[in-house]
């Protein structure tokens, strides 16, 4: 606001040197010895310069909205008739005009003082309202943003793993079977939470933690599904510290266990890639099963849907989402810019 508040004040000054300049070339002062051009431009200047702070003061209350057409036509108008009675009364008593003769001459005098200060009282209005207007687009994008923050925060708090009840009962069976490999796999669950606590509160993860995530994730389901379920990466190499909207993977690999293995006796395979290409990375998860674009129940939580919000929310119409049926598979891509 400092800048403008500079930019205002200099067009300020700017504009009334040029009134009380154009003031004097039209008074016979302008013939006249220096100390008298000096004190006509001066008064010019500055009668000029206080009545347009005063005029700014008045105004600084108004808004854009509760101003009508008619009203910004008519401020400027009232402002410039105030200051041309001032400007009226220094030509005469500075001027070396003398007393009129007629009322028609000090009319005459009169509307030319107004006309010449009404663009400056326009200009103020153009500045004023436009100022006004950008801070008020600044708010509204501003409060947008907030929104778009809170919406995703809340998306995200949802996005807790669905499997916490069965990992822990395949934990206690293993207890009995496999002390070590439920050693293990409480390590696992433990890491798994506390990624998806770290990754819930960033707008931004790195492919490594959620590969990470999604290795901790697919491991302990294997412990449920056991020789039902394999899966297979295929990681481009150079993508470890890209930067991707968090849980997006792991929400792909919930639906393909969900929805696809865990429907199938025979369970099935599920295969995780991640490619680039001109700055865009693709995350695929293919597993075997079919797609129904309709379900039959929306058992499946938010899923999905909310991965399609929170990439519309992050990324606009620079992320996609698609899910289709691929040769007897499904196939899960997302695409985002990173």
């Amino acid at each position: 606001m400092l800048k403008k508040n500079i930019l205002f004040w200099f067009a300020q000054f700017c504009c009334w040197t040029l009134i009380a300049y154009t003031a004097l070339s039209y008074s016979p002062l302008h013939e006249n010895d220096v100390t008298g051009r000096l004190v006509f431009f001066l008064s010019y200047f500055f009668v000029g310069f206080l009545v347009g702070y005063i005029y700014s003061y008045i105004l600084e209350d108004i808004k854009p909205d509760d101003f009508k057409t008619i009203q910004f036509l008519l401020y400027p108008l009232l402002g410039s008739c105030s200051i041309g009675l001032f400007f009226t009364a220094l030509d005469y008593f500075l001027g070396g005009l003398g007393f009129p003769d007629t009322l028609i001459e000090i009319l005459s005098l009169y509307i030319q003082n107004v006309w010449l200060v009404v663009p400056c009282f326009f200009f103020y209005h153009l500045y004023h309202f436009s100022v006004i207007y950008q801070d008020k687009q600044q708010q509204t994008i501003k409060a947008e943003n907030l929104l778009q923050i809170s919406e995703l925060e809340n998306l995200k708090k949802q996005l807790n793993p669905h499997f916490l009840f069965n990992a822990l009962n395949s934990i206690k069976a293993l207890t009995i079977s496999d002390g070590k490999l439920a050693r293990e796999s409480i390590i696992q669950l433990s890491d798994l939470l506390r990624l998806s606590l770290n990754l819930g509160e960033q707008q931004r993860a790195t492919l490594s933690e959620e590969i990470r995530l999604a290795q901790n994730y697919l491991s302990l389901e294997k412990l449920r599904f056991d020789h039902r379920l394999n899966y297979t990466f295929k990681i481009q190499s150079d993508l470890d510290n890209v930067l991707i909207m968090p849980m997006s993977l792991n929400t792909l690999l919930e639906n393909a266990v969900k929805h696809g293995i865990g429907q199938l006796k025979s369970g099935g395979e599920i295969i995780i890639s991640a490619t680039a290409e001109k700055n865009i990375i693709s995350l695929a998860v293919e597993n075997s099963g079919t797609y129904d674009p309709k379900p039959k129940s929306d058992e499946g939580g938010i899923g999905l849907d909310n991965l399609q919000k929170r990439l519309e929310l992050q990324y606009g119409a620079k992320a996609s989402f698609t899910i289709i049926n691929d040769n007897k598979k499904v196939k899960a891509v997302v695409k985002m810019p990173y």
